[in-house]
């Protein structure tokens, strides 16, 4: 039984993926979370803490999360006084992407607690025209991947537990592609996690750290111009990451809650290809692309209402930086500092089912790239205006 639940799990991540916060993170990886301005580390008190915060489990009985993010971005540029063809513009492709996550709690008679999580906490798909400016290097990104996360949690006492896991990650599907130059490749990695958290009837506070996972990838890249096609190696590494958090309940019907979430996007410091055999007729043994982004803080706050015995209503807000250096800014990477509302309500339908619903506004700093350097990248210079819809729905039975 338990293998046929994660084998229909992991058919659902077949589906495709877009970045929203800072990088190509997503955080948007639990309902319930989302509703709060996914300020859930101090919170965890559904099956989605095996991402959050897994030493929540702990406080949990047996139960199974399915849900899924539809991601409805829109992102229009236009070029300035800095960019050689001016006047122009472009419109990103405009798509409804789904982003499915799937948890499940087991809970035993002793104060272990096993949890899995299978999720897509990291992905892209950005597509330009290619009557864009910028086109003949930045037409197309995709980066299609899942995180298989295996939690153990251990209850020290009534009101504290720790937690420990292993992340396996499957970068299966990645493409950046110009018009004058397309590379895709695929790999895999580990990493591991630990998670601590303290729960009172008044206070929480947890904090969770994932590790970093370099992901050794290999795949094939075309040479437009010259119609050669050569083996590609490459090592992408994914950031780390530490999420704070607290949460209070000032009344029986109050949960408010805050986060601070650091990722370390330092590990992703250049994408550096090498080619077998060397691409246009010899003349192309390797590529780096310089990305240099920096460390951010992600903060977060939200609430959740419990206005009568079945039914919830959450709120929340989030301010996330852009970590990308504006020297090497590329259209197929999310490059603005962003925030988001966030409102969401949950029902129980019985005794052992929740419904959980979740809708989020994202607005982006408009952002007026001047710094791309000529002669070759010049052409990205330009006033970017960017906005995102979310909106999420997931069902939640405990045993």
């Amino acid at each position: 039984m338990m293998k046929r639940i994660l084998v229909l799990f992991t058919m659902l991540f077949a589906w495709q993926q877009i970045a929203q916060a800072g990088g190509f993170q997503i955080p948007e990886m639990g309902v319930k979370a989302m509703g709060m301005g996914n300020a859930f580390t101090g919170v965890a008190d559904d099956p989605s803490a095996n991402w959050f915060n897994p030493a929540g489990l702990s406080f949990q009985q047996t139960a199974v999360t399915v849900g899924a993010v539809a991601v409805m971005p829109k992102v229009d540029f236009t070029a300035n006084a800095s960019n050689p063809l001016a006047p122009s513009s472009s419109t990103m492709d405009k798509k409804t992407i789904v982003v499915p996550h799937a948890y499940m709690v087991i809970a035993t008679d002793s104060d272990l607690t096993a949890g899995i999580g299978i999720n897509a906490p990291f992905g892209l798909e950005v597509k330009w025209p290619t009557t864009a400016v910028f086109s003949g290097a930045a037409e197309y990104g995709r980066l299609q991947a899942i995180n298989v996360n295996g939690n153990v949690a251990f209850k020290l006492s009534d009101s504290f537990a720790l937690a420990a896991g292993v992340d396996f990650v499957d970068m299966y599907k990645v493409d950046f592609n110009g018009t004058a130059l397309k590379q895709n490749f695929k790999g895999t990695g580990w990493g591991y996690n630990v998670a601590a958290l303290y729960k009172s009837e008044m206070f929480n506070a947890g904090v969770s750290y994932r590790s970093s996972v370099k992901i050794k990838s290999k795949g094939q890249s075309t040479h437009v111009a010259t119609a050669t096609t050569s083996s590609n190696a490459i090592t992408v590494t994914m950031p780390d990451i530490l999420n704070i958090g607290v949460s209070v309940h000032p009344t029986a019907a109050w949960t408010i809650s805050a986060d601070a979430d650091w990722v370390n996007w330092k590990k992703f410091d250049k994408l550096a290809f090498t080619y077998s055999p060397a691409l246009a007729g010899g003349a192309l043994p390797s590529l780096t692309v310089q990305e240099k982004w920096k460390a951010t803080w992600a903060f977060r706050v939200g609430a959740e209402w419990a206005y009568s015995d079945t039914m919830r209503a959450r709120f929340g807000y989030t301010y996330d930086p852009t970590p990308i250096d504006p020297v090497n800014f590329t259209p197929l990477l999310p490059g603005n500092d962003r925030q988001a509302v966030h409102v969401g309500y949950g029902v129980d339908l019985s005794d052992n089912a929740t419904l959980d619903l979740a809708y989020i506004y994202v607005w982006l700093t408009e952002r007026n790239q001047t710094a791309s350097l000529a002669p070759s990248n010049w052409v990205r210079n330009g006033i970017y205006k960017s906005t995102i819809h979310l909106a999420a729905a997931s069902l939640t039975y405990r045993f």
